[in-house]
């Protein structure tokens, strides 16, 4: 089918379209070339569907336009891509069907399988409302931002307090910025009173879910849990996150339901702190708001507060101060 058309092909194409009495005869002599190189160049035209054989006797072909040439050349072509996209549709749709049967079923047959990669949200839904159902000694929790929505702190609410009234016990490590989260203080005030323990810290780097120290739920590489979670069970693995999640533990402060002046300042300071240290590392406002489930606009302020109270003129000096006072970690 992939064939070119060559200079004098080209040349006699414009002719034939040109002279509708050609023929090959007047070809020949026209363009100066052989007999046999005529015949190659009406047959190659031919099978491009350039020309078409002629109703009218006294001509042998007529020309037909390329844009209906071309529709006429690839119509059959066109069909089997079409049927091929649909077949591979039907088969995708299929195959994708036994996806929620492929990972029950490696639970039953592989529970010892160190990681696994999960991509579809609802099945992460269902393995870690499944988990929680069946954890009988412990959950560890750390979660960025600066508070879930309505519809997840629901449902987790729904599965902590089930967990709770078994006698689990439940840590949880949120970010300082949750304080000022409405739902998110309404959810803390009702786990507590079931027997839970929550701490804030200013920045939670990535989120972390650990079950009865043998099975853990990390996101996917960039953090972002809408990209997928990773499962894991190689317990070498769950002690490391295990030992991060200590780190984040020790340097928290409980969550009060009521914050009293004197730990709201403190509270501040630590905020101040963190975003310090992000300014050093060179960090932009949106994004060190973002680590710190903070508004830019509240970030801001406190940028020109910790400039103003270092006596910088800039956020570089302000980060240079800092490191020649020994204020950064």
């Amino acid at each position: 089918m992939q064939e070119e058309l060559q200079p004098d092909a080209v040349a006699i194409f414009r002719s034939i379209v040109a002279d509708p009495s050609w023929t090959r005869e007047t070809i020949e002599r026209r363009h100066q070339i052989s007999a046999e190189r005529v015949d190659e160049i009406i047959d190659s035209l031919a099978r491009l569907m350039l020309l078409r054989p002629s109703l009218d006797p006294a001509r042998e072909y007529d020309p037909v336009s390329p844009e209906a040439a071309v529709i006429e050349l690839l119509a059959e072509e066109e069909r089997q891509v079409r049927q091929q996209q649909a077949q591979l549709a039907r088969v995708r749709s299929s195959m994708l069907s036994l996806q929620q049967t492929y990972f029950e079923a490696r639970q039953q047959r592989r529970p010892t399988e160190a990681i696994d990669i999960i991509q579809d949200r609802d099945m992460i839904r269902h393995l870690l409302a499944d988990r929680a159902r069946r954890t009988e000694k412990e959950l560890r929790i750390a979660h960025p931002g600066s508070g879930m929505n309505e519809e997840g702190l629901a449902r987790s609410r729904a599965l902590d307090l089930l967990m709770l009234e078994r006698g689990v016990e439940m840590r949880s490590v949120l970010q300082h910025s949750t304080r000022n989260h409405r739902p998110t203080r309404r959810y803390v005030a009702e786990v507590v009173r079931c027997g839970a323990i929550v701490r804030t810290v200013p920045v939670v780097p990535r989120r972390l879910i650990i079950f009865d120290r043998d099975i853990a739920f990390i996101p996917r590489e960039g953090g972002d849990s809408a990209q997928g979670a990773v499962l894991i069970r190689e317990p070498s693995v769950i002690d490391h996150l295990l030992s991060s999640f200590d780190a984040l533990w020790e340097d928290g402060r409980a969550y009060p339901i009521d914050v009293d002046e004197d730990e709201a300042d403190v509270i501040r300071d630590e905020i101040a702190q963190a975003i310090l240290e992000q300014m050093a590392g060179g960090a932009k406002d949106e994004l060190i708001a973002r680590r710190l489930g903070i508004s830019v606009r509240t970030c801001r302020r406190y940028i020109a507060t910790i400039t103003t109270s270092l006596g910088a003129q800039s956020r570089f000096q302000a980060g240079v101060l800092a490191a020649q006072r020994g204020l950064l970690r």
